[in-house]
């Protein structure tokens, strides 16, 4: 049961292709670039089942290894006893609720579904559906931007999140990150939406059911997309008259109903209130011993001064890890990330943070919902380090954003490069004045007078 199962993975293939189509045949927004999306969704798709079949046919799970196994394995086991109890269609939703009952339950019990509709229990049509979440969050990077910025900006963004390796391995494989980043780029999809056209009804309940679903998988990323969505909505938009108010009370009126009645408020808020100073060092502990990346760290959470240190230290390794100093002692993984990272931290440099400072500087009121949710999210996982390999997982949840930005760096580059090649050419081609004769003065004249 264990082997991945090819033929079923090409028929979970052709069938999830035909959905994602269709889906986006529908689409009321960006009509105009529909042929575009359909495009790279079927090569996004494409190329991620590829690169499944590489990791599971062929062994390259071997060198990735295989520490999240345990979420395909949940799907079999609620699979199989979910047949043994003879569980129909009817039944089926009151099952799911179930994911909501407890922590990060939600991917053993999305595979679940999955496996009892195509009674396919093998690791490769689930690692097909990951393809499909990771193809689809594509498009959706594609719509973030250009719902924001340019048309150019927009494709260039498309391209790096579908060819990007962190991007692409990670949704390769049977690991909760691909469906909880699709999540998370609709609710921001919809949120920026929002901002930009006012309230819609289809767009905030685009928001509540994406805030809903992503809680089974990590309630805390719930939480975080949830208040950045409301932050840039309550706050009022500078220099318009549209004001976004409206769209947070319909958003609140959905969203609290559902998470009150079904108990999960509840339940998220005892998670959060463990969630305290101690409950982060010993996660900081566990994650770094017993890890070949692990890093150990003696700052004191408790002060101050120690909690900014190991906070400006986590956000260094979150954006940037593994540093060169840090390859040598590391894995075969590591070492293989060497090639994008060099990409990377080129691409910081002359894209994230000046693309950053130029939309602040013109969209302000666009990327608040980014910029909420990168501070939120990213704030987090600083606190949190304690792990290379972690951390350099978790990135992922940020990249599309950061993309966005080191697109938009990228695209102001190009154009002061433009800009300066015009201004030279157009200085080559004025006309040359002709240089008059230099007339001699002083004595000089005299004398030539004095020989006239």
């Amino acid at each position: 049961m264990q082997d991945p199962d090819l033929f079923s993975a090409l028929i979970v293939f052709v069938l999830l292709l035909l959905v994602g189509a269709g889906v986006l045949m529908v689409t009321w927004n960006h009509r105009e670039s529909q042929r575009f999306q359909l495009k790279l969704f079927v090569f996004a798709f494409c190329l991620r089942f590829l690169t499944s079949i590489v990791v599971y046919q062929f062994g390259f799970v071997s060198v990735l290894k295989d520490e999240d196994a345990s979420g395909w394995t949940a799907g079999v086991t609620f699979y199989r006893e979910w047949t043994r109890h003879w569980v129909g269609l009817v039944d089926l939703p009151s099952v799911l609720a179930g994911a909501f009952q407890g922590q990060h339950r939600g991917y053993g019990y999305l595979l679940g579904a999955l496996f009892y509709f195509t009674d396919a229990p093998a690791r490769l049509p689930a690692a097909v559906l990951n393809c499909f979440f990771g193809a689809l969050t594509v498009v959706f990077a594609y719509r973030v931007a250009r719902s924001i910025f340019s048309e150019s900006v927009a494709v260039r963004v498309a391209w790096w999140t579908c060819l990007l390796p962190s991007m692409l391995i990670w949704s390769a494989q049977t690991l909760k990150e691909p469906v909880v980043i699709l999540l998370e780029t609709v609710v921001l999809y919809g949120c920026v939406r929002l901002k930009i056209e006012g309230f819609s009804l289809r767009h905030i309940l685009m928001c509540a059911a994406a805030i809903v679903l992503v809680i089974p998988f990590r309630f805390y990323a719930a939480y975080i997309a949830g208040a950045a969505v409301a932050l840039s909505l309550v706050i009022p938009q500078f220099n318009k008259r549209k004001i976004t108010l409206g769209s947070a009370l319909g958003l609140a009126a959905i969203l609290v109903p559902i998470v009150t009645m079904s108990g999960v408020l509840v339940k998220s808020e005892a998670e959060i209130e463990k969630f305290d100073i101690k409950r982060i060092e010993n996660f900081r502990k566990d994650v770094a011993v017993g890890a070949g990346s692990g890093v150990k760290s003696s700052y004191d959470l408790r002060t101050p001064v120690g909690f900014g240190m190991a906070t400006f230290v986590g956000g260094a390794h979150l954006l940037l890890a593994p540093f060169p100093w840090e390859l040598g002692g590391g894995s075969v993984r590591m070492a293989l990330t060497l090639p994008e990272l060099l990409v990377w931290w080129w691409l910081f440099a002359v894209g994230v943070l000046p693309g950053i400072w130029t939309a602040i500087k013109t969209r302000f009121n666009e990327i608040q919902p980014l910029m909420f949710f990168l501070f939120g999210l990213g704030l987090l996982y600083s606190m949190m380090f304690g792990n290379i390999g972690l951390v350099y997982r978790q990135r992922a949840q940020l990249l599309p954003w950061l993309l966005i930005f080191a697109m938009v760096g990228l695209e102001q580059r190009a154009l002061k490069r433009k800009a300066k090649k015009s201004q030279a050419r157009e200085q080559g081609n004025q006309p040359v004045r002709a240089r008059l004769p230099v007339i001699p003065r002083g004595p000089a004249i005299d004398g030539d007078l004095a020989a006239l």
